[in-house]
């Protein structure tokens, strides 16, 4: 079982790592032959019944506002060296690095999927499995690690990290209201399967004669689908490397421990009567939130600390990526904060809201090509983008179609692309949202660290509508 304080320390400093909701690419969004479209907007039907299970639809995707590149510097005669080498100036160094260095990522799988024509529209049946981290660090955490005892005082506030993971169990169904309206609706029951979340607003340091005096106010809860078993030293500290999650686990508890409920509203409405060929959207996904019951607690006291500063780091033989340096750094910023039991309680966590709209023309001298453009705004202080994309999309024939598309948003630009393949009886996608066109040689992006990909293979079942 891992230690908890390894799950802190990542979620401190895990730009190294990949790990939303489950949802289909926005590459997809305007192609009528995908599957999944009804997540981002749950008036979209599709044109056969469908089932999946295992790999339906999966989405790997990380976004970020910095780089591989912010952090590695050329040294010598062909090397690299981190941003932590004494031949990497300071001020050279913090002038790439935002006010906030952020990082979101997420994993999403849908299991089990099923799609079929019923009721009077276009009903599905889903069970999804959802992991979402969250980031903030403020600049002056990298600016005290670089400069170190070159100023005397540092102060900085707002590091937050959280992971959310849960499973959903969604229903949902679309219909035509009127010629060319539809409207649909997706009703989610939610289990948590373990969240965690870390936020300090305070931390102070002076230095003093030979270390550091810490003043901080923070505070850390986690709760999961087994119980915390948190250890504490003789000074009643929390001791990270002995508390644990228990083995004990009742299945039949993990549904009561953390559960919730989650709704998707969308409509869609082909405007042929007023622009021909010319179709609007719009949708609000993932309003709702799970109740995380006997969350543990644990938090600083009104008390200062003494940190001794962070040990020196070999950057002079260089042959790896930034990861390690990243993880030292978290692992010994911890030891900056002493957390303090400070009990249990339940309480609510929100999704992360999203919301869509889009707007779509076919050429009048090609109907299978077509122009369109998406906005997107995800809400929450960690979790939040703004987004908005220009689309080229083409269905040359019943079984094969593909979209190009770049966007803009809070992360930067980038470049999306996704082709989907739907002959009879099978349908089968590959794409991403954020395409990387640079990386090392361990495929690490050296530009923002915004990547996705995603793919799925499904049976189609019965004639296209």
């Amino acid at each position: 079982m891992k230690h908890i304080r390894h799950i802190a320390t990542a979620l401190l400093l895990c730009s190294s790592s990949l790990a939303g909701m489950a949802q289909a690419a926005k590459s997809a969004y305007f192609l009528d032959g995908t599957l999944y479209n009804y997540q981002l907007n749950p008036a979209m039907d599709s044109e056969r019944a469908f089932f999946s299970l295992g790999i339906g639809n999966l989405s790997l995707k990380t976004n970020s506002n910095v780089g591989l590149s912010d952090f590695l510097y050329p040294y010598g005669e062909d090397k690299l060296t981190t941003f932590m080498s004494g031949a990497v100036d300071a001020n050279d160094f913090l002038r790439n690095i935002p006010k906030s260095v952020r990082l979101s990522t997420d994993i999403s799988l849908n299991v089990l999927t099923l799609g079929t024509r019923m009721l009077g529209g276009y009903t599905t049946l889903g069970i999804t499995l959802n992991s979402a981290v969250s980031t903030n660090i403020p600049k002056g955490f990298f600016e005290f690690a670089k400069k170190g005892i070159q100023e005397s005082t540092y102060n900085f506030s707002d590091i937050n990290a959280r992971t959310m993971n849960y499973a959903a169990l969604t229903l949902g169904h679309s219909r035509e209201i009127f010629d060319g309206f539809r409207a649909g609706i997706n009703i989610k029951r939610l289990i948590g399967i373990g969240y965690a979340n870390m936020h300090i607003d305070k931390l102070n340091l002076a230095l003093g004669e030979n270390y550091w005096m810490v003043e901080s106010h923070a505070y850390a809860e986690a709760a999961f689908f087994t119980e915390v078993e948190t250890a504490t030293d003789e000074q009643g500290k929390i001791d990270f490397e002995d508390t644990k999650l228990s083995t004990d686990i009742n299945p039949a508890s993990v549904g009561k421990s953390a559960s919730g409920f989650g709704i998707d509203l969308g409509v869609v409405y082909d405007m042929k009567d007023i622009v021909e060929g010319l179709t609007v959207s719009a949708s609000i996904v993932d309003l709702g939130r799970i109740k995380w019951n006997n969350m543990t607690r644990v938090a600083t006291k009104n008390n200062k600390i003494e940190f001794n500063g962070f040990e020196e780091i070999d950057t002079e033989d260089f042959a790896g990526s930034v990861a390690d340096e990243l993880e030292s750094l978290g692992e010994q910023a911890m030891n900056m904060v002493h957390f303090y039991p400070d009990g249990e309680h339940s309480m609510s966590t929100n999704l992360n809201t999203t919301i869509y709209l889009g707007a779509e023309y076919n050429m009048p001298f090609y109907k299978p090509l077509s122009v369109a453009m998406l906005y997107n705004k995800r809400f929450g202080k960690l979790t939040g983008w703004d987004e908005c994309r220009g689309y080229i999309n083409i269905a040359p024939n019943k079984f094969f179609e593909a979209s190009a598309n770049v966007g803009i948003s809070t992360f930067g630009t980038s470049l999306g692309w996704l082709i989907n393949f739907h002959p009879a009886g099978l349908n089968f996608f590959i794409g991403s949202d954020h395409m990387i066109t640079k990386v090392t040689p361990q495929f690490i992006p050296v530009n923002n660290l915004n990547g996705h990909v995603t793919l799925g293979l499904s049976l189609a079942l019965g004639k296209r509508k």
